[in-house]
């Protein structure tokens, strides 16, 4: 029997041996390459490491655009009671119903209106009564949403705080369709401001933009890094140390190895706009208040630097119905997109293309039909559309300054009927007709002349700005070169591009060096300084500095009811051009002189803010002008913040920051006197007490409240204007400091 047992047990033994043998034979060698790579793939995998998008900064130094983080918030509010095998309700030791959903109903009645309002805090447009009758319509259903969407477009730091609401942690929803509710989105860090500029994320193509965020992409954009990592232990893992570009092998199945390409990352760089956050605020007011008075449907209003071709300010507004206001409209981009009839500002143009002809002489005191004439022919009556006084006759230069249609017609029917085609030309040469292609990505329509021989109505449209099409951005840039003696550039929005922290400017570009000969220049200037002295534009004149300009109304017509363009270009100080702008309000209900009232608010707002302007403009004729003039003396005052911060923003500004101690991280302000100037200060707070986050940004605040142990909740835009609990209050740590921006 013993024997036999053990004959038996040797025979198992050998039956378990050859097994495993065949086992090890069939994993290493048959089915080796696939759990090699199962194993590898679970050690360790590539990841993708996203590069971060640069920040699009104004000429003034605030922030404009950059990418934050947003969340959709949704909610599981699905609850139930346990009952027993007699069907009544479970409790536990305490005497509470056992609830199966994810947030009970003792923890979702108490801390709900605390979560409403911190809703209602970062989402103006509901308040937190709105959001409590939702969840509590939701909460009491038979069957409730797993899946429930309370708001889109969350904050981030609030996501985290209802996260850390008692009880609730189970109840956020983290993916949905198997997409995090996290993401990271571009936001507009002045709303509404200069949208079309800067640039909007495109609906069908999530990756794609307009504006200086399309224009810039390649430079915003970085480079997404390629790391592999590998499993220390379960849920941690460690990237390997990666020492520059370099290509390993990574299987992707049983038969392919492919090449994986591991690299670092590469951040977007920053890129400076030409915009200044303040002319772009009164030229966006300034033309939305009149577009409301007149009932216009669009407008732009324009201003660039002489010398430079910066682009300062560049407001587009039009009709947006959701709201019932003037806004920045996705994919409306006025100035550059837009094309119309410019009317009598291009008389301006037609002018200066005669004084280019070499071979005729324009004498200015030279007189012409005004009122009404009669050219041959059933469409050659041209008739002018306001009262000249009785008078019917005008000098070229009263042509100018009163806008006489039937004086311009009468101009250019003796010198070019029987020439049409070389006053074409001389327009063509001298005007910015092709696309300008700015750096700002937005559609540019095809700006045209209507055939001049076509009929004699087409060509005497023509002489006083009709049977043409233009943009506002090439009116502009024709308007600037005037004012620099002749000298066109091209109209620009990126004033440069960040390199750690040295800004590369830049540099303008020439679009024709010599577009009219400096005397014809003069004697453009002179006259457009007649339009508002004591012609059409004389509603804006004023003793403290010299405006050279000519209004513009285009006339056209729906269904039989006329409707008007009026614009007003110019430029100045006109003893000294240093700035060019131009204001558009489209189909507006009657004929009238509103855009000269935009152009003065804004250029009123820059004479003030200039300081080379503010003890009156420098009297003199065609100055040669620095080719950055926008390197005014500014000295950007934060009340206080992080001083390696501060450092930064003075040296992209080319400045040295005023501190008294350069190793302090937290300084403020301290204003100067006749003898001591401002300067920064070390600021220590007191530990166990709030401190003083007054005027500081956003970033600055909490990263000083989080140093000290407290947690930050941000609501609104801006710098920080106030906090609860207030400075000095003493409190503990983890307390939450709510800070309000503005």
């Amino acid at each position: 029997m013993t024997r036999g047992m053990t004959a038996l047990y040797l025979l198992l033994t050998l039956g378990v041996g050859v097994a495993i043998v065949a086992s090890i034979i069939n994993i290493q060698w048959v089915h080796g390459d696939e759990w090699r790579a199962r194993g590898e793939k679970r050690e360790a995998d590539v990841r993708t490491d996203p590069a971060r998008r640069g920040v699009i900064y104004s000429s003034d130094g605030k922030i404009l655009a950059t990418t934050v983080t947003e969340c959709d918030l949704y909610l599981d509010l699905f609850n139930r009671v346990e009952l027993d095998e007699h069907g009544h309700p479970k409790y536990d030791r305490k005497g509470r119903p056992v609830e199966s959903g994810p947030i009970t109903d003792s923890n979702f009645y108490l801390y709900l209106d605390s979560m409403c309002v911190m809703l209602a805090d970062a989402m103006p447009q509901h308040d937190a009564l709105y959001y409590r009758d939702r969840l509590i319509a939701e909460r009491s259903k038979e069957k409730p949403r797993r899946c429930f969407l309370v708001e889109r477009h969350v904050p981030y730091s609030v996501w985290l705080e209802v996260m850390r609401l008692p009880g609730w942690k189970r109840g956020v929803v983290r993916e949905v369709d198997g997409q995090s509710v996290i993401r990271q989105e571009r936001a507009h860090i002045y709303g509404n401001m200069a949208k079309n500029t800067i640039g909007f994320q495109n609906q069908r193509d999530a990756d794609t933009y307009t504006g200086l965020e399309g224009a810039y992409d390649s430079i915003l954009r970085g480079q997404d890094g390629t790391y592999r990592r590998r499993r220390l232990t379960k849920g941690i893992w460690l990237p390997d140390q990666q020492h520059g570009r370099r290509e390993v092998p990574q299987r992707t199945d049983q038969d392919r190895v492919d090449t994986i390409v591991l690299q670092a990352k590469v951040d977007g760089r920053d890129i400076v706009s030409t915009i200044d956050t303040r002319y772009q605020d009164i030229a966006e007011s300034s033309l939305r208040g009149a577009l409301r008075r007149f009932g216009g449907q669009a407008g732009c209003a324009i201003l660039m630097e002489m010398q430079t071709g910066y682009v300062l300010a560049c407001a587009n507004l039009a009709v947006d119905t959701s709201v019932h206001d003037y806004l920045e409209v996705r994919d409306r981009n006025v100035a550059v997109s837009d094309v119309y009839e410019p009317g009598s500002t291009f008389k301006t143009v037609i002018l200066t293309a005669m004084l280019n002809d070499p071979g005729v002489k324009i004498d200015t005191a030279m007189q012409l039909k005004a009122g009404y004439k009669n050219f041959g022919g059933k469409y050659g009556e041209i008739k002018d559309d306001h009262t000249l006084k009785g008078r019917d006759s005008l000098s070229v230069r009263e042509v100018i300054e009163q806008s006489s249609n039937v004086g311009m017609s009468d101009l250019g029917w003796q010198l070019y009927a029987d020439r049409r085609d070389t006053l074409r030309q001389l327009v063509e040469r001298m005007f910015p007709y092709g696309k300008l292609n700015p750096d700002v990505k937005a559609k540019e329509y095809n700006t045209y002349i209507n055939d001049l021989h076509a009929s004699n109505r087409d060509f005497l449209n023509f002489c006083y700005g009709y049977s043409t099409r233009i943009s506002a951005l090439q009116l502009i840039t024709f308007y600037n070169g005037l004012g620099a003696g002749g000298r066109m550039v091209k109209p620009l929005f990126c004033k440069g591009v960040m390199h750690g922290d040295r800004l590369v400017e830049t540099r303008p570009v020439v679009l024709n060096p010599r577009m009219c000969s400096r005397e014809s220049a003069m004697l453009m200037r002179s006259m457009l300084e007649g339009v508002v002295e004591h012609g059409t534009g004389n509603n804006i004149k004023n003793n403290t500095y010299g405006i050279a300009g000519k209004t513009g109304t285009a006339v056209h017509s729906y269904a039989n009811v006329r409707r008007y363009n009026a614009s007003f270009c110019g430029f100045f100080p006109s003893e000294n051009p240093r700035y060019t702008c131009l204001v558009v309000l489209e189909d507006i209900p009657y004929y009238g002189r509103q855009a000269a009232e935009v152009f003065k608010a804004i250029s009123d707002c820059v004479v003030a803010v200039d300081k080379r302007l503010s003890d009156g403009a420098v009297r003199s004729v065609w100055p040669q002008l620095e080719l950055d003039s926008t390197k005014a003396e500014q000295r950007p005052v934060v009340a206080r913040g992080d001083q390696s911060e501060m450092r930064r923003l003075y040296r992209m500004l080319r400045q040295l920051l005023p501190s008294s101690d350069s190793a302090s991280r937290w300084v403020v302000f301290r204003e100067g006197n006749d003898s001591v100037p401002g300067r920064y200060v070390p600021y220590v707070p007191t530990e166990g007490q709030v401190p003083n986050c007054q005027g500081m940004t956003a970033k600055d605040a909490v990263g000083m409240l989080e140093a000290m142990g407290y947690r930050a909740r941000v609501n609104g835009y801006g710098k920080v204007a106030a906090q609860q609990p207030q400075a000095g209050v003493a409190a503990k740590k983890g307390s939450v400091v709510v800070l309000t921006m503005k």
